[in-house]
């Protein structure tokens, strides 16, 4: 009988221990956006996804190319060629409770979507 104590404790222990938070959920989340997108067609474009804000909440998508308004808009809804999730980043995001997304270019141009300001996404700082 103390055997089954001990192996039970042991066992609740361990699933406290491997459960992530949703913060490590949402880290882990954006380095899974990164690989998709370093094993897609668009792997030149180097597009870095990493959780940032105060509370890893918020998606940021950094990519050494210069874009525009349509490229942005096609890989966050996913259209096409530019489709390096299924559904589209938009969708990544839902499905990974992030509240929102940042497009960061080169040049260091920024363009938001969901629950997220411009000035906000201008200012994040990737999670560590």
């Amino acid at each position: 009988m103390k055997f089954f104590r001990s192996a039970a404790f042991a066992a609740c222990l361990m699933a406290t221990v491997c459960q992530r938070s949703p913060r490590d959920e949402r880290i882990a989340a954006a380095a899974s956006l990164t690989e998709h997108c370093a094993a897609s067609r668009l792997a030149k474009w180097n597009i870095r996804g990493r959780a940032a804000g105060a509370g890893c909440n918020v998606l940021l998508v950094d990519t050494s190319m210069v874009l525009d308004d349509a490229l942005v808009e096609a890989i966050h809804y996913g259209s096409g060629a530019y489709a390096v999730v299924d559904g589209g980043v938009r969708r990544f995001t839902r499905e990974r409770a992030f509240r929102g997304v940042a497009y960061r270019d080169r040049t260091g141009r920024v363009w938001t979507y969901g629950e997220l300001t411009r000035a906000e996404g201008e200012a994040l700082q990737p999670c560590r």
